[in-house]
């Protein structure tokens, strides 16, 4: 069974060049177009990765992994994020890293490079 990955993401264009993208990886790509949905869905599924947007409306991707962190069904599912907000982005030696509430995760600058996304989810669990 190929793994899992939730996207979360307002731009229905963006989510469709991710999931193909990803799809085409064998990985199986479920999307949501907000944080809200994006915390139904991450508690129903149980994605082995999310991957989100931080700027969207409603609830912010800040806002939506806060409440993943603290729910202990999903506080375990590793997370990405996928932004535009590339100045706020933080490149070292040890990979591009944002700080959302006080904790560092993992970020991929848009316009993303396709292998550097690539490279980083298999950074994290590895091939579909």
């Amino acid at each position: 069974m190929s793994k899992m990955i939730l996207f979360i993401d307002d731009d229905s264009d963006i989510v469709e060049v991710v999931k193909n993208r990803l799809e085409s990886y064998r990985y199986t790509v479920i999307s949501a177009d907000n944080g809200e949905d994006g915390i139904m869905m991450a508690r129903q599924e149980k994605p082995d990765l999310i991957i989100m947007d931080i700027l969207m409306p409603g609830m912010t991707g800040g806002e939506a992994v806060k409440l993943l962190q603290e729910d202990h069904t999903t506080q375990n599912i590793p997370t990405i994020f996928l932004t535009s907000l590339s100045s706020e982005i933080l490149y070292d030696k040890e990979g591009d890293k944002i700080n959302i509430n006080g904790r560092f995760y993992t970020a991929v600058a848009k316009p993303f490079d396709p292998k550097r996304l690539m490279a980083v989810i298999n950074g994290i669990i590895g091939d579909a």
